[in-house]
């Protein structure tokens, strides 16, 4: 009797073999759920791969480690366009921060929050038309299926989130409140939503468990794809938290493992002699979406300023929190050649728009980073006031700070400090390098599989379109005429921007018709490999403008779905028949 007979999931061992005519989904994070409901709605029977309680003592952290390290000073280095100023993220908790081993996956890491006593949300947004299309002047490639096959389902994706009765028609988010008179013909409005961690977690878990189409094996932990001649998965190898491997045989199967670990599953087939990569493709191009803090608004007026905030703060419609902001025109970023952003104005307190502050800031990153050189760097502009930069930096480190992900700002009751200034926080797109990409270390964890290193640095075009932006945004709101913008390198940055991540990892399995410039065709079937498909943001050929990908994932994979099944998206999609006014 093979391991594989045995139902996992019972209390004793039951004989119950998975369904050899099945598609076998590994991964039940938002994607892998939403694409197992879809296909078993659709009739289709499913086995459902869930890490369910495996990692239950720490989420998974010891597996999901990795370190990051210079693209720019790599041995194999081919883009010239790659700074040599450091890595795009020193953070050494990237990737265990980023990612979670649980039923629901990344849904347990959700933790923005519209209010300080609110539970942690994720941020929802829809893609524009015009980042599914190729910019060749910045090296940003086109999907290989149209923009509007993903938009027919972007409806279909806010109703699995339980965001059914929303849309991103700004008009229907309107109310007392007004934003700065920024003007149309460059600067859009633009809208997020935020889902609902439990939407995910229970809801959708519990629509999987139950469904008579889905068998949901949990506990498990894939470690080995064979294949019969590389040209087709033959069977997964998964580990049991028993410890115990079992072998899972099915008709087709479906990696739905995240941006990181996706590509990692790959590179380790690779390794072992499964899977071929000919072309050097497996795990290239990752990207994510630099988040960095391009100035500050300043006024005399502090009331107009903390009424504007309202506009820009997060707000209950409907029971689910909303943020609005703006977006650069896809045009205009076009005839800029700059790349795509967006802002959201933050309310802050004065201090932080100061010289001192921002050495403040510079400092303790560069401490948080063990980065001792910058550290020196900043220390003689905080000698030179010392008593401010004390008063400043003990503010920082005992007052929580408003921010994209804690709002709150323009509410008296719920507010953290005084606003006195507001951060114009922006959200970029990357531009896809090859050298930025996901490799395999010489550390194993311990299921004795090597570790992943990202190997990731900052290129020119990210470096000069941030700088460039802020100069936009300053005559922007000088011709606006609503206060004094103040960008961060008048205050003592420097050429390179401080950035944070928004934890979006795209790209290293991307979708490509040329099987030299990517891993997955059209339909997400990796090339050369007949049973094998790849769902999720590590398809993603570019990071879909500064968008969030979560709900650009879960519609595409409902898009294929689709294609397994020969259905179509459904015509009373929210979004299927009407596209947001803002999407061009």
């Amino acid at each position: 009797m093979k391991e594989q007979d045995f139902d996992i999931n019972a209390s004793t061992e039951v004989v119950r073999p998975v369904d050899p005519r099945s598609i076998c989904v590994v991964g039940s994070g938002p994607v892998g759920i939403a694409f197992a409901l879809r296909l078993a709605n659709a009739g289709q029977t499913v086995t459902l791969i869930d890490s369910g309680k495996f990692a239950s003592n720490n989420r998974g952290r010891e597996l999901n480690r990795g370190t990051i390290v210079s693209a720019a000073t790599a041995k194999d280095r081919t883009d010239p366009d790659l700074l040599e100023e450091g890595t795009l993220y020193n953070s050494r908790d990237y990737m265990t921060y980023s990612r979670c081993l649980s039923s629901g996956g990344n849904a347990h890491r959700w933790n923005v929050a519209s209010r300080p006593s609110k539970k942690g949300r994720v941020r929802i947004v829809a893609g524009a038309l015009a980042d599914f299309t190729s910019r060749p002047e910045l090296g940003i490639p086109a999907w290989s299926v149209s923009g509007t096959e993903i938009h027919s389902r972007y409806g279909d994706a806010l109703a699995f989130f339980n965001l059914a009765d929303h849309n991103f028609v700004i008009d229907h988010y309107q109310d007392s409140f007004d934003p700065f008179p920024l003007p149309t013909s460059s600067f859009h409005p633009k809208l997020f939503h935020f889902a609902q961690a439990d939407a995910i977690r229970r809801n959708r878990m519990s629509e999987a468990l139950a469904h008579p189409g889905i068998d949901v094996r949990s506990d498990l932990h894939l470690i080995k794809i064979e294949t019969n001649k590389q040209e087709k998965v033959t069977a997964l190898v998964v580990y049991h938290q028993k410890k115990r491997e079992i072998r899972i045989e099915a008709a087709h199967y479906v990696l739905a493992l995240g941006g990181i670990e996706n590509s990692r599953q790959l590179l380790l087939a690779k390794s072992e002699g499964s899977l071929s990569d000919p072309h050097d493709v497996f795990g290239r191009w990752f990207c994510d979406h630099p988040h960095t803090r391009l100035g500050y608004l300043i006024s005399q007026d502090r009331k107009a300023l903390v009424d504007a905030a309202a506009w820009y703060d997060f707000q209950d419609v409907r029971e689910t929190p909303i943020m609005r902001g703006h977006e650069i025109d896809p045009k205009v970023a076009k005839e800029l050649e700059i790349l795509r952003f967006s802002i959201d104005l933050v309310g802050r307190p004065f201090g932080d728009c100061t010289k001192t502050g921002v050495a403040i800031a510079e400092a303790w990153n560069a401490s948080r980073q063990r980065d001792l050189k910058g550290l020196v760097r900043h220390l003689p502009k905080l000698a030179a006031t010392p008593i401010r930069s004390f008063k400043l930096a003990y503010e920082a480190l005992n007052n929580p700070i408003h921010n994209t992900g804690k709002g709150g700002w323009s509410d008296s009751s719920a507010r953290y400090h005084s606003i006195e200034s507001l951060a114009v926080e922006a959200m970029f797109e990357q531009r896809p390098s090859p050298d930025n990409r996901i490799r395999l270390s010489s550390k194993r964890d311990s299921l004795g599989r090597q570790l992943p290193v990202l190997q990731w640095s900052w290129s020119r075009q990210e470096v000069d379109s941030i700088n460039r932006a802020a100069e936009l945004m300053v005559d922007t709101f000088q011709k606006a005429g609503v206060g004094s913008f103040v960008s961060m390198r008048s205050l003592g940055q420097g050429e390179i921007p401080r950035a944070g991540s928004g934890f979006h990892h795209m790209g290293g399995t991307r979708q490509s018709d040329d099987p030299a410039g990517g891993v997955v065709n059209a339909e997400n079937r990796v090339h050369g490999v007949e049973n094998l498909t790849l769902i999720g943001t590590s398809i993603f050929p570019n990071s879909v403008g500064y968008a969030n990908p979560t709900l650009t994932a879960v519609a595409d994979a409902m898009r294929v779905a689709d294609n397994f099944t020969q259905s179509k998206a459904s015509p009373g999609s929210t979004l299927g028949t009407r596209i947001p006014e803002f999407v061009r």
